[in-house]
């Protein structure tokens, strides 16, 4: 028997099917809009967490694992902190690497430090974590998820032109493929662009990538979703400025990819003396920063215009380095 539907029931269910095409492109965009304002922010877990296990900062570290670290996602609509996950530390993948380290001379304590956070395509991120000994200087990238409560893996880094380079910053820019900023003076000039392989966590240098001015601070590598690639610049003499990477459009002479300026940072009208501590792009191509202009016991987040380098106050947030999910 063959199904009738009369002309007034066939508009009816024409319409209830409208309806419903359009509740589910609004949940869509919904659920869009609600990773969008996602941040994540990564921290070493705190001091009195450590002690709990009978480790105190200052007297162990152990370069052989990764750090325990403290991953924060927060809703930049609500200003609400989402979860809080404390990762702890594992062992590294590639302990028989050899890596470029010296005893140091000039010696105060240990130290750890996060260097870089950024995410990649998977909706996974990769952490840096630089550890300052007597015994030279040891770099460590953390592969995460953010819905797991361990550490992926964990990879010392090799391949430094010195012995005693640190990777400052860190970004994604194509599958495995990264561009990070190594310095060859304990986190100060000068720098140095390089290429790093997520597999075997080997730096490699490059002909084509741009050089750095000796006399200037590089850092806070970030990545658009258009593929522009964001940094900072800070001389001497204060005042920091807001670059671009532009890895396509080569210099005709050297055949290097060129550093453009684009602007000057200022927050409450005034040039920014200190740089920042982390810089990061939204789905949407909005550019965050993590800074602390103002020495206060919590860092906060701005966002930035890219055009005039003015930073607005959106709120504090506790954390060391910030990203946006890819995923």
């Amino acid at each position: 028997m063959n199904l009738r539907i009369r002309r007034r029931r066939f508009g009816q269910i024409a319409i209830l099917s409208a309806a419903l095409s359009a509740i589910g492109n609004f949940a869509g965009k919904t659920v869009a809009q609600q990773a969008e304002s996602i941040i994540y922010g990564v921290s070493l877990t705190s001091s009195s967490s450590i002690i709990n296990i009978g480790i105190k900062i200052g007297e162990l570290i152990d370069v052989n694992i990764s750090p325990a670290v403290t991953l924060i996602s927060s809703d930049l609509v609500s200003g609400r902190d989402l979860a809080t996950i404390q990762l702890p530390s594992i062992n590294l993948n590639n302990l028989d690497t050899l890596i470029e380290t010296a005893n140091k001379a000039l010696y105060t304590e240990p130290s750890e430090r996060l260097t870089a956070l950024t995410p990649l395509a998977d909706g996974s991120f990769v952490i840096v974590s630089v550890a300052s000994t007597k015994t030279g200087n040891f770099n460590r990238i953390i592969l995460i998820d953010a819905k797991s409560t361990r550490p992926l893996r964990a990879l010392r880094v090799s391949g430094f032109r010195r012995v005693n380079g640190t990777l400052e910053s860190l970004v994604a820019i194509k599958e495995n493929n990264f561009l990070g900023v190594v310095s060859l003076n304990e986190g100060t000039p000068p720098f140095d662009l390089v290429n790093l392989d997520l597999n075997s966590g080997k730096l490699n240098y490059s002909d084509d990538l741009p050089i750095l001015a000796a006399n200037l601070r590089f850092s806070n590598l970030a990545q658009a979703p258009d593929g522009t690639i964001y940094a900072t610049l800070l001389s001497s003499q204060g005042g920091t400025t807001l670059v671009q990477v532009d890895l396509e459009n080569k210099a005709i002479v050297s055949g290097r990819g060129k550093i453009i300026r684009l602007s000057e940072l200022k927050y409450d009208g005034k040039p920014l003396e200190n740089d920042l501590l982390s810089l990061a792009v939204s789905r949407s191509g909005e550019v965050f920063a993590l800074a602390n202009p103002t020495d206060e016991k919590i860092n906060s987040l701005f966002s930035v215009d890219v055009k005039s380098g003015e930073m607005k106050f959106v709120r504090k947030f506790a954390a060391d380095k910030i990203a946006f999910a890819r995923a």
